[in-house]
């Protein structure tokens, strides 16, 4: 069983952070775990996780609070977590036990009654915004191609009377994915920042939860998305060729 208490910060309260010894944590798995050596954590209050804020609470590392396990004690209670094996005669056993303890308080619920429905809608979530990543993708793309052909277009003539003077293609492959690749790397790296910030104060000041730097999933993505767009831009370089011949510096 682990005992929430109420937060001795009136801040934290307006935020619903509870705080939990994590000796008692450690017994109720389901709704995360306390740092390595910590006595106390500062829990988001683990309704709200179930409800649609985190659906891997267990997962969750709660940062740690500066209490001991006595202080923390003496704390009002906010809520009790209590850990079953999961069959319905054990829920409803603890389920009995904590309306006799606290009658006034509703009815206890399983934390497995969330799991079903909050699935369905994160996974429907997660749908959706891989459909719109995807799609902002392709988009992206596709406008990657046409304006480096379109600049291409526009300074045939200056290229072709490069390539006459002795310039190699490849030092004019070399301009091409300078000017395209430079400013594609530069926006990607300001929107890793600010969207990693943006995740980090939104966990920090609505949910109370800790941030991690994403997984190998979220690399691999953005990898991924740079290396396809090199790959746009290399494609572009026999338009470079065709286009820049002897033929279209001959004056009209």
């Amino acid at each position: 069983m682990t005992v929430v208490h109420q937060s001795p910060s009136q801040a934290q309260q307006m935020n619903t952070v509870g705080v939990v010894a994590c000796d008692q944590l450690a017994k109720t798995p389901a709704i995360g775990k306390c740092a390595p050596a910590a006595t106390a954590a500062s829990i988001g209050y683990f309704l709200s996780n179930l409800l649609g804020h985190n659906s891997h609470a267990s997962s969750t590392v709660w940062p740690s609070a500066h209490l001991s396990a006595a202080d923390v004690a003496k704390l009002p209670a906010d809520a009790v977590v209590v850990a079953t094996n999961g069959s319905s005669s054990a829920i409803e056993r603890a389920r009995t036990v904590l309306e006799r303890a606290f009658p006034f308080q509703g009815t206890p619920v399983a934390v497995d009654a969330f799991d079903p429905s909050t699935a369905r809608l994160l996974t429907m979530i997660q749908d959706m915004t891989d459909v719109v990543i995807v799609a902002s993708l392709i988009i992206a793309a596709c406008s990657l191609a046409v304006n480096i052909a379109a600049g291409l277009g526009e300074r045939k003539r200056p290229f072709s009377l490069l390539r006459l003077t002795g310039v190699p293609t490849a030092l004019l492959h070399r301009v091409v994915a300078l000017e395209s690749a430079l400013p594609l790397f530069l926006v990607a790296a300001v929107s890793i920042v600010v969207g990693l910030v943006s995740a980090a104060l939104y966990l920090h000041s609505q949910v109370a939860i800790a941030f991690s730097i994403p997984g190998i999933t979220y690399w691999a993505t953005v990898v991924g998305g740079l290396v396809a767009s090199l790959a746009i831009i290399a494609s572009t370089f026999p338009l470079l060729n065709r286009i820049t011949g002897p033929e279209v510096a001959r004056n009209e």
